[in-house]
């Protein structure tokens, strides 16, 4: 179990949501919002929190300190996107940002390459964020606001919309289309001083990225004045996040901690990842003892299945010795069973063949060859376990006949035609068949 820390700070309140996530899959514990009009007032909220001891803390940069643009890359190699993306995304920046951060999200994969959303940060504005929470070692992740909100609402309401956070000067909008990111845009205007400004820019920007579908508010600024004026001002359906949430992410606090849940609920757009030496050393620890336990099973099922080789062993050797004691003559020591019962099988195989198997097998042979079949047998003989037989015919197709019909004999393998020739006259044909004779043990007389 891992417990994560999500927070962000604002110079009025801080937003916490406490999750855990267990077996790949993230719980929320809760989120809450608490008011610090002072530094002091804010490192005493960010010392509570951390004394839950989590084992990784996340924050969020707003979009309004971030530079953006969708990229389409002319390959689609993870490795080279991840090398490229950041000389690709300033390259188009009018002037050089200085030291920056960057991250990018996958939006599409192409035939001819990859699509991302792409953006920088300065590191200025990174360590503004960081810094309240550097005590006790900085956080380990740091995304873009507002990208991960998403994953909160449901499926069906997620596929295209708008995603409006309403949060001061940490105020802007997010656009899918067919369940892709398609544009984010920063807002300026306060919707708490001046609702009807804010649902007019707000109109604007949502024009200007196409956004289909209904409208999703969130954020600390939400209120019954700016619902209504947002109605009044966009053409779509506006509905709060609490009403369209996943049943799992669905708090009292989720509109105004939708940044900070958006941390935790799924993939964002990361800007900094930074494990700390403790997590690292956690989960060494852990990668050893999975290792450990995985050792151990490996052991424990060698043992299982040898004890599983060792009993059949022993069930085929008693079935063996079974076997040797009722086959051979009575009296017989049974010392190496298997091997008693080669040898008594090969004796047995080796007897030449008696009168009485003989005369069944010329019966057998009688009752097989065709009798409408034009066809004068010379020569039989019996040598071991080989039957060679000499005749002529007048047509090679007589052959195939007579093969064919000794084949099914239950004495003979392996038949085959051999030395098929013209006769001296030419009028017929010659042949020779060879067969591996086995007489049948217990045969009718």
């Amino acid at each position: 179990m891992t417990r994560i820390l999500a927070v962000e700070t604002t110079p009025s309140e801080v937003r916490i949501v406490r999750a855990e996530r267990r077996l790949g899959r993230v719980h929320m514990i809760d989120c809450r919002r608490v008011a610090c009009p002072t530094a002091d007032a804010q490192r005493a909220v960010l010392d509570d929190a951390r004394a839950w001891r989590p084992h990784e803390i996340v924050t969020a940069v707003p979009v309004a300190a971030l530079a953006h643009r969708m990229l389409t890359l002319p390959f689609r190699d993870r490795r080279r996107v991840v090398e490229t993306v950041a000389l690709e995304l300033l390259g188009q920046l009018p002037s050089d940002p200085g030291d920056v951060a960057t991250g990018h999200v996958r939006l599409e994969t192409l035939v001819t390459g990859t699509r991302v959303w792409a953006a920088l940060v300065r590191q200025a504005s990174l360590r503004a964020v960081c810094q309240p929470l550097a005590t006790g070692g900085p956080p380990v992740r740091v995304d873009a606001a507002l990208v991960g909100a998403w994953h909160l609402v449901e499926p069906s309401h997620a596929v295209d919309g708008a995603l409006l956070l309403a949060d001061g000067a940490r105020s802007a909008v997010a656009v899918r289309r067919d369940g892709r990111m398609v544009g984010i845009r920063a807002l300026s205007s306060d919707p708490a001083a001046d609702p009807a400004a804010f649902a007019a820019e707000v109109r604007w920007a949502l024009t200007a990225l196409s956004a289909p579908g209904r409208t999703i508010v969130c954020g600390a600024d939400v209120t019954v004045d700016l619902h209504a004026a947002l109605r009044e001002a966009l053409t779509t359906d506006v509905v709060v996040l609490g009403d369209v949430a996943r049943p799992a992410w669905r708090s009292e606090g989720l509109d105004a901690c939708a940044v900070a849940a958006g941390l935790v609920a799924g993939p964002g757009l990361v800007l900094q990842d930074a494990v700390d030496a403790t997590a690292a050393a956690r989960r060494r620890r852990r990668l050893s003892t999975l290792a450990a336990a995985a050792a151990l099973l490996a052991v424990v099922d060698l043992g299982l299945v040898r004890w599983r080789l060792v009993r059949r062993d022993r069930a085929l050797e008693t079935a063996v010795r079974t076997t040797a004691a009722a086959v051979l003559p009575p009296g017989t020591p049974i010392v190496a069973a298997r091997t008693q019962l080669e040898a008594a099988a090969a004796s047995l195989g080796a007897r030449p063949a008696n009168a009485m198997q003989v005369l069944d097998l010329l019966r057998d042979l009688s009752a097989r060859l065709p009798s409408g079949v034009p066809m004068t047998l010379d020569e039989l003989t019996v040598d071991g376990d080989v039957v060679r037989l000499h005749g002529s015919t007048d047509r090679y197709e007589t052959i195939d006949v007579v093969t064919r019909a000794l084949a099914t004999s239950d004495f003979l393998r392996d038949v085959t035609a051999e030395d098929s020739r013209a006769t001296i006259d030419g009028r017929g044909i010659e042949f020779g068949l060879r067969a591996t004779w086995h007489p049948l043990l217990g045969a009718p007389s």
